[in-house]
C-alpha cells in the first residue's frame, strides 16, 4: 500500500532487524516512515527531515538510547516531538523524568504500534 506524500515523517529505532522490517511494513501504511539500527544514522534523519514522532527502543547501543531521548529536547528545543517507547525492558524500571510521551512493553503487535502513533499524533 502506497501512502500519499503527506503523510506524517516518523522515525524508527530498533535494534532487531526483524522487529524493524516487521514495523516498517506495516507503519508504511500511515506514515513516511524512516528506518535505522542504529542511534548516529536515525538522529541524522532526524536533523534533516521533518520528523512527527520517534518510536524507539532504547536498549539500542548499550542503553544508549535513554540518553538520545534525554538530549531530543536540548538538541531541538524549538520541536516538540513526541517520542514512543517500544521497549523490552519494562516501563516500571525506567526514570519517569525521561522525555516520553508514550511508553509500549514489547511484545507490541504492528498494528497496535501504528494505531498508538495514529493517537499520539491526532
Amino acid at each position: 500500500m502506497d501512502i500519499q506524500p503527506q503523510a506524517p515523517a516518523i522515525l524508527l529505532i530498533e535494534k532487531d532487524e526483524i522487529t524493524l522490517e516487521i514495523y516498517q511494513r506495516e507503519l508504511c501504511k500511515s506514515f513516511k516512515v524512516f528506518a535505522f539500527t542504529d542511534l548516529n544514522s536515525a538522529f541524522e534523519a532526524l536533523a534533516s527531515h521533518d520528523i512527527r514522532a520517534i518510536i524507539i527502543e532504547p536498549e539500542i547501543s548499550s542503553g544508549q538510547g535513554w540518553e538520545r531521548i534525554n538530549s531530543i529536547d536540548v538538541v531541538f528545543p524549538n520541536r516538540p516531538i513526541p517520542v514512543i517507547v517500544c521497549s523490552t525492558r519494562d516501563s516500571s524500571i525506567v526514570n519517569s523524568e525521561k522525555n516520553i510521551t508514550l511508553y509500549l512493553t514489547k511484545p507490541v503487535l504492528p498494528k497496535t504500534l501504528r494505531e498508538r502513533i495514529l493517537g499520539v499524533l491526532g
